[in-house]
């Protein structure tokens, strides 16, 4: 089989092309990003309840029950979430 008309040049230079392109997109050094609206911010302190949750409050007050050691938890729920977990349910 003979086929004509085909330069290995030109064959060569198209794949060198491609190849200058593909190396240059490399380069690019894209991050990504996210940026959360103040709208999205406010909603961050309630609850599905429409009960405001000051986190900062709940947070120090456990930490004070732990240290005190009055900080009391469900074995019983504590045991089931793990469960839950385990079997893919969370």
């Amino acid at each position: 089989m003979k086929i004509n008309g085909i330069i290995l040049n030109q064959i060569i230079n198209v794949y060198g092309g491609n190849k200058k392109e593909h190396e240059s997109v490399k380069d690019v050094d894209k991050k990504d990003s996210i940026e959360i609206s103040s709208t999205g911010k406010s909603l961050y302190s309630y609850s599905p309840d429409d009960k405001f949750i000051n986190s900062k409050e709940k947070i120090e007050s456990i930490k004070k029950a732990v240290e005190n050691g009055t900080y009391n938890v469900d074995k019983k729920l504590v045991a089931a979430k793990i469960l839950d977990a385990m079997k893919g349910k969370i």
